[in-house]
């Protein structure tokens, strides 16, 4: 199968690029032709085919020139191709749901649990400032959840937990065509136990803004009555507030933050690590990091949020409600007070990521939902959306072979870092 994945800036730095990459190599691996579409050119190779294009038009001219069978997109397009183009889209966030796509509630930093409405979601913009109250910037809101939810009317799409999928159904968007599919584990290191002796450390991986809860997380550590050390690795705005909240909490002493961190120092604080901390104060799709954590062995302190508890299982983390300084400050006195509770709650996470989370599954159901998409296309109402209407990968596959224009000779086997704009 020829698969293309888009996003217009896909390879930025974060989740999204490397669940990208790890399953572009996945599906390598499994036999598939993988190329990844995007508008930036890259500085470096990423290990797979890159086609630069610099629009929409360019991308769906680009995937039928190379003859894609399926075009999987990792961020919303204006419109759908006018040829018949089997097009699934995964969903990392709140786009399909929300407005302003966060689920947060700016001015009290608390998560939005509101069903999607004009009256409501405007009351929100308005009060509580959940977005933009630029005239301008709230009508290319509400504009773009139209389009969203018009785009889930027209094409299958996976959504990366139940919680995405329940509050995109909220919002209108048809159930039949939404497919939660979990994030499979990343690659690891061999495990390693937490440390036996010295300070425990205690990690936070992530963007430095409000809705991660690094403040909440900052008050609670200084509340600790055990020795403990966190380490903030992630950038971002709020990075100077925070090192003076610090500060200001006489935590100079207990808090190093390293700035943005490669893929390989950030599992290495993890292994030098008792346990990962994830207190986000919004909705987080998924929640990644606790899966990161979980793949290196390591115990997770987290909101009850979102879709984390779905990849936080109860017996591999301690979930805390958001805001709850009490809570979660007995979250981490338990861990920072007891090195067997962190690895009982590791080695349960660890068990958890290479069974419940492996990647081999992974590749397998989503290539059912490729073989449903293509189903689809070739069928004028574009009808056939349930599970057991999946036709067979090799039936699929030769009916989508049988529609595609000739292929240029070698356009999937263009160099990996190819730069030249279509």
């Amino acid at each position: 199968m020829r698969i293309g994945h888009y996003a217009p800036h896909i390879w930025a730095r974060g989740g999204i690029a490397s669940y990208i990459r790890r399953l572009a190599q996945a599906q390598t691996a499994a036999g598939h032709t993988v190329c990844t579409l995007g508008m930036d050119v890259l500085e470096h190779p990423v290990g797979v085919c890159h086609l630069v294009v610099r629009d929409e038009a360019a991308l769906f001219e680009q995937a039928r020139r190379i003859g894609l069978d399926v075009l999987h997109l990792h961020k919303a397009v204006g419109t759908l191709p006018a040829y018949p183009l089997p097009t699934l889209r995964t969903m990392h966030g709140h786009q399909g749901s929300c407005p302003s796509a966060t689920r947060y509630l700016a001015r009290s930093q608390r998560p939005c649990d509101r069903a999607y409405s004009v009256g409501g979601c405007l009351l929100g913009h308005a009060v509580d400032r959940c977005g933009s109250r630029r005239p301008r910037n709230v009508k290319a809101a509400f504009e773009s959840i139209r389009r969203e939810r018009a785009l889930a009317s027209q094409m299958h799409t996976v959504t990366v937990s139940r919680f995405l999928k329940e509050q995109m159904v909220r919002a209108g968007c048809p159930a039949e065509r939404l497919h939660v599919l979990p994030s499979p584990a990343p690659e690891s290191p061999p495990y390693r136990p937490p440390p036996r002796h010295g300070v425990p450390h205690f990690v936070f991986l992530g963007r430095l803004v409000r809705q991660k809860g690094l403040g909440w997380l900052l008050h609670a550590q200084a509340a600790v009555p055990d020795p403990m050390h966190l380490d903030v690795a992630g950038d971002g705005p709020e990075r100077g507030a925070l090192e003076a909240l610090a500060c200001s909490l006489g935590l100079e002493d207990r808090v190093t933050f390293h700035g943005w961190v490669e893929a390989a120092e950030a599992w290495r604080l993890m292994q030098a690590a008792r346990a990962v901390v994830v207190p986000s104060v919004w909705h987080e799709p998924a929640g990644l990091v606790t899966l990161e954590a979980a793949a290196c062995g390591r115990a997770v302190v987290a909101s009850r949020v979102g879709g984390i508890p779905e990849y936080a299982y109860p017996d591999a983390a301690l979930l805390v409600d958001p805001h709850d300084v009490a809570g979660l400050v007995a979250a981490l006195t338990h861990l920072a007070s007891s090195r067997d509770l962190a690895e009982h709650l590791g080695q349960a996470g660890l068990a958890r990521a290479r069974e419940t989370f492996a990647l081999p599954p992974f590749v397998e159901a989503l290539d059912a939902l490729y073989c449903l998409a293509i189903s689809d296309a070739s069928t004028p109402d574009g009808g056939g959306s349930a599970w057991a209407a999946v036709p067979s990968r090799r039936a699929s596959y030769g009916a989508s072979a049988r529609r595609r224009r000739a292929v240029p000779r070698g356009a999937m086997n263009e160099p990996k870092d190819l730069r030249t704009k279509t």
